[in-house]
Order: structure tokens, then C-alpha cells, then sequence
């Protein structure tokens, strides 16, 4: 068994571990777009990309672009390999806390319409923001 602390504990491991990922390969692929884009693709300065921009803008994107497929790759990378390094009665526990997790979420959530306002913003219908116990608690007051 595991207890609700550890559980968040590890959600946040979890959670550290991917967005460091991210970063590593989200910066990684923008160089390499960068590189392939500059250095490795020939390009006339005076012609336009699609007839619309500069060649290097245009490049400029892509290397852009690149790295943020990266980041977004390196999410699901982190995850797959936080999920491959940790132990299996481990994710079995957090499979079943995460599982009662959001049936208690499922049971609390606010009902009706969500309408949002200035002065009534949309709810955390899915407790994205619990981190901990006490977040949690805070969550359910606000329902």
C-alpha cells in the first residue's frame, strides 16, 4: 500500500523528471534544426520562400519549430523512461492511487454548467493544481 503523501511524492518525480526531458530535448533539437537549417541546407539569400518571406526567416521557423516538437516529444520520452526506471510494484501502486484518485475527483467535481466569468473563473475540474494532501483538501473546500 501506499500512502496519499507518497503518491504525490511520486507524481512529482514524475512530473520533474519529464519536464527536465523536455528541456534536454527540446534544446537539443532546436540546435540540430538550427545546424541542419544554416549550416547543412543551401539557400539563396535572395530568393523567397514561397514567394512570401526571407529564406532565413523561413529556416529560422523550422529550427523553431523543431525544437518545440522536440520539447513536446521529450514529455512522453521522460515518462516512458521514468516509467521504465521505476520499480513495478511502485507504478502498480500508482496506477491504483491514480485510479482512486480521479473516481474522488470524479465524485467532487463541480456539476452543471461551467461558465466562466471575470469574477467566477472555470474550476480546477480535474484537480490539475493538487500537488499534495493539503492541496487536495484546499481543492474540495473550493468545490
Amino acid at each position: 500500500q501506499m500512502t496519499w503523501t507518497e503518491y504525490f511524492n511520486h507524481k512529482k518525480q514524475s512530473r520533474t523528471f519529464e519536464v527536465a526531458t523536455s528541456a534536454g530535448t527540446g534544446l537539443l533539437s532546436f540546435v540540430a534544426g538550427s545546424y541542419y537549417f544554416m549550416a547543412v541546407k543551401e539557400f539563396d539569400p535572395t530568393e523567397l520562400v514561397f514567394g512570401v518571406m526571407d529564406a532565413s526567416v523561413a529556416y529560422s521557423m523550422g529550427a523553431m519549430c523543431v525544437g518545440i516538437a522536440g520539447g513536446v516529444l521529450g514529455v512522453f520520452v521522460g515518462g516512458a523512461l521514468w516509467r521504465g526506471s521505476a520499480k513495478k510494484h511502485v507504478l502498480d501502486a500508482i496506477d491504483v492511487m491514480d485510479k482512486q484518485f480521479f473516481e474522488r475527483v470524479k465524485k467532487y467535481r463541480p456539476q452543471g454548467q461551467l461558465r466562466m466569468s471575470l469574477d467566477s473563473p472555470m474550476p480546477d475540474y480535474y484537480a490539475e493544481s493538487v500537488k499534495s494532501v493539503a492541496g487536495y483538501r484546499a481543492w474540495l473546500r473550493k468545490q
